[in-house]
């Protein structure tokens, strides 16, 4: 009785060392995909913080196939990386990474979109881009003899970034005084970048009728007045260099004064009194330039173009380009492609 007794319990205790063993297995198991799911996650986290990131000039020097890092700190006990690879002028793969301790790295990509500025230029095809049976009214002057001119007030090497891509283009490309935009439905974007996103992306926001003029203090450009637009006339002034992004949720009426810059309105957009823009328009409504206004570079009018009899419209791809390239940190935002969806696990 008791060798049996002892010989029952000999193989209660190895049953429950099995148990046991089997429960520690599963417990690492279930701690092992703890850790691979939070490093993928981490890993997706960096993904979407890198799609995220405020982009800057520095996009534009980034050449095909090459990369750029930014470290996003330890989430919990991984540290996260994004990496911005570009794959052409307006194409990335942004990844996200992830590394716990000596755990090999996860890793999960998107393909995205960044505007770039000669390329958004460069596929205008005029002056001014209306709808599809817009309104084009011009007895006024109009010049597309020389879209990559550099003319006062634009000063000599304020072109130099884009002039060689610029001229090979416009050389083998007339460009025509209005053309037709390809969507009448929606007001025009930048690319993939839709009219209402580059509305919100504007930091600082007019309404109704002004006058735009530079303000100076103690020889410092305030940037943020909101019709503070630079000081075109006077570029060695302290907001000689200003380009500004500005934005009216309405109709917008220039009287006078003159600015640079990118001005999106969702609305009407009026010069008059003389004023003077140089730079990029988009426009929901027209654009109308009434007599002794100026306007040089290149617009996007959903609603048509109006240049009255006595003032000017002359294009300038330069004055686009280069507006456009002072604004890459506000409108060079990623935009992820739908269409395409995830790259990974890489």
């Amino acid at each position: 009785m008791l060798a049996f007794v002892i010989l029952v319990m000999l193989g209660l205790f190895a049953l429950t060392h099995g148990v046991l063993v089997a429960s520690l297995a599963e417990l690492a198991g279930s701690r092992a995909a703890v850790r691979e799911l939070e490093v993928s996650a981490a890993a997706e986290g960096a993904l979407q913080a890198t799609l995220t990131t405020p982009p800057g000039p520095w996009m534009d020097s980034v050449v095909a196939w090459d990369a750029r890092t930014v470290s996003h700190g330890p989430a919990g006990r991984t540290e996260t990386f994004g990496i911005m690879r570009r794959l052409g002028p307006e194409s990335w793969l942004i990844e996200g990474l992830a590394q716990m301790h000596s755990r090999a790295p996860a890793r999960t990509a998107r393909m995205a979109w960044s505007i770039d500025p000669l390329t958004r230029v460069t596929s205008l095809q005029g002056i001014v881009s209306v709808g599809p049976g817009a309104l084009a009214s011009i007895p006024g002057t109009v010049d597309t003899s020389d879209p990559t001119a550099v003319v006062a007030p634009m000063q000599a090497g304020d072109c130099d970034a884009w002039l060689d891509a610029l001229n090979a283009h416009y050389l083998a490309h007339e460009v025509p005084a209005v053309a037709t935009l390809p969507d009448s439905a929606s007001p025009p974007g930048l690319g993939l970048l839709e009219f209402a996103d580059a509305l919100a992306a504007a930091p600082v926001a007019v309404a109704g009728s002004g006058t735009p003029a530079p303000t100076e203090v103690l020889g410092v450009c305030l940037t943020d007045e909101p019709w503070g637009w630079g000081d075109p006339v006077r570029p060695w002034r302290p907001c000689g260099a200003l380009l500004p992004l500005r934005a009216a949720s309405g109709d917008l009426l220039v009287s006078g004064g003159a600015g640079q810059g990118v001005l999106i309105v969702d609305g009407e957009l009026t010069l008059a009194a003389g004023a003077r823009y140089y730079g990029l328009v988009l426009s929901s409504g027209a654009l109308r330039l009434e007599a002794g206004s100026v306007f040089e570079g290149m617009a996007l009018a959903q609603g048509g173009v109006y240049v009255a009899e006595g003032a000017t419209l002359r294009g300038s791809a330069c004055w686009a380009a280069r507006v456009l390239a002072a604004q890459r940190p506000a409108l060079g935002r990623f935009v992820p492609l739908r269409s395409v969806g995830r790259v990974g696990p890489l």
